[in-house]
C-alpha cells in the first residue's frame, strides 16, 4: 500500500491562499496529509482536514517599535522549535508562503534533503522568501515585477491562488453608481484608515451604505455610532470578507498582497493606502500595480487624512462609470493560479 504522502504549508499569513490551495487539492482528490506550521490558525480553518503545529516565530521588523527587541530574541528559540517540529513531521514537501515561520521551515527542510516550493504574493519580495530561496527547488511568484529579486532559472509565474467563493461572483454586473463602500484595515484593523474615516462617516452615511472593518481591538470605539446604513465589525472569516466585497461598489483598504489579487478579480473599483513599512516597500507596489489597471487610488499614509479621503471618494463618484467601463477590459491571471500551483506540487508529491 502506497504511504500518505505529507505536504507542510508553512507560514505567519497568507491563510486565504493557503484556502485556495487546500480547497483545489480537495476537489483533485488528492490523497495528501496537509500540515500547518506557523500563526494558529485553526478558526480561520475550522471544518478543513488540517494538522496544526503553532509557532510563534520572531522576526525582523521593518518599523521599530518597542515590540522589536522582544521580536528578534525570539528567533533563536523559534528556529529550535521549529526544527523538532520539522523532525516530528518528516514532511514530503515544504511550500512556503513566506515569514519567519516560512523561512524557518525551509531552512530545517533544506537539511533534511525535504523538497522545497516558496511562493512570492507580492508584487515585490519579502526578506523571508529572498532567504528562503537560496535553498528553494521551485520559486512561483505573483506577478513578473518579482523577478528581479529571484533566480529566473527557478521562477515560474503562477499568480495568487483566490479564494473559491470569490469565482461565484465573478459575472455579476456592476451598479453604475456607488451605494455602499466597505471599508478594512484587515483583520487587524488599521488606527490610521479608523481615523481618516470617523470624522467623515456623518457625511458619508447620508449617501452610503458602510460595511467597516475595524479590528477586533477598536470594533467597541465604532458599535456605539448607530445608523440604518452603518454595518461596523471586527474579525470574519475570508468567506465573508469575500462576500462583503462582492456586495460593495466601492474598497477602501490595505494593500496586502491577497487583498490586491481578489480586488482585481472582482474588478473593484479601490482607494489604496499602503503599509509603509514593508519590506522592499511591498504594498505600495501592489497598489502602484492595482492603480496601473485604472482601477485603484494611491494615497500615501503621510498624506492620509480626514478631507483627502472624502475628496477622493468623491473622485471616484465623479469618474465611476469610467473605472468600471476600463475594467471590464482586465483579466486576471489569478483565476487558474490554485491549479497551476497544485500541478507544481505534484511534480513532487506523485514522484
Amino acid at each position: 500500500m502506497q504511504q500518505t504522502k505529507k505536504l507542510l504549508l508553512a507560514g505567519s499569513h497568507a491563510g486565504s491562499t493557503a484556502i485556495s490551495l487546500i480547497e483545489e487539492i480537495k476537489k483533485q482528490n488528492l490523497p495528501w496529509e496537509i500540515h500547518w506550521l506557523g500563526s494558529e490558525y485553526k478558526n480561520f480553518f475550522k471544518g478543513y482536514d488540517i494538522i496544526f503545529h503553532n509557532l510563534e516565530s520572531g522576526k525582523i521588523e521593518n518599523k521599530f517599535t518597542q515590540n522589536s527587541i522582544k521580536s528578534f530574541l525570539k528567533i533563536p528559540f523559534s528556529f529550535l522549535r521549529g526544527r523538532k517540529i520539522m523532525m516530528d513531521i518528516k514532511p514530503d514537501l515544504t511550500f512556503s508562503f513566506g515569514s519567519a515561520a516560512g523561512a524557518i521551515s525551509v531552512f530545517w527542510s533544506y537539511f533534511m534533503k525535504v523538497p522545497i516550493v516558496i511562493h512570492e504574493q507580492t508584487a515585490a519580495a519579502g526578506r523571508a522568501n529572498i532567504f528562503s530561496s537560496y535553498f528553494a527547488n521551485k520559486i512561483l511568484l505573483w506577478r513578473e515585477s518579482s523577478l528581479k529579486y529571484f533566480s529566473k532559472t527557478k521562477s515560474v509565474i503562477t499568480g495568487n491562488p483566490i479564494n473559491p467563493n470569490i469565482l461565484k461572483f465573478l459575472n455579476k454586473k456592476p451598479k453604475n453608481y456607488i451605494s455602499t463602500i466597505l471599508v478594512t484595515g484587515g483583520s487587524r484593523g488599521s488606527t490610521w484608515i479608523n481615523s481618516a474615516i470617523k470624522p467623515i462617516l456623518p457625511t458619508l452615511l447620508d449617501n452610503y451604505i458602510i460595511f467597516h472593518q475595524t479590528g477586533e481591538a477598536n470594533l467597541d470605539e465604532f458599535k456605539g455610532i448607530k445608523h440604518k446604513n452603518y454595518f461596523p465589525f471586527g474579525q470574519v472569516s475570508p468567506k465573508e470578507m469575500t462576500e462583503a466585497m462582492s456586495a460593495s461598489d466601492l474598497v477602501i483598504s490595505r494593500a496586502g498582497a491577497n487583498t490586491i489579487s481578489e480586488l482585481i478579480v472582482l474588478k473593484k473599483p479601490s482607494i489604496l493606502i499602503p503599509i509603509p513599512w514593508t519590506y522592499n516597500d511591498e504594498q505600495t507596489q501592489n497598489a502602484k500595480y492595482m492603480e496601473n489597471l485604472g482601477l485603484a487610488k494611491l494615497i500615501n499614509q503621510k498624506d492620509l487624512s480626514a478631507q483627502k479621503l472624502m475628496s477622493e471618494i468623491n473622485n471616484m463618484r465623479a469618474n465611476y462609470l469610467k473605472i468600471i467601463k476600463r475594467a471590464e477590459k482586465i483579466d486576471s491571471e489569478d483565476i487558474n493560479a490554485a491549479p497551476m500551483v497544485v500541478e507544481i506540487l505534484k511534480e513532487y508529491l506523485n514522484k
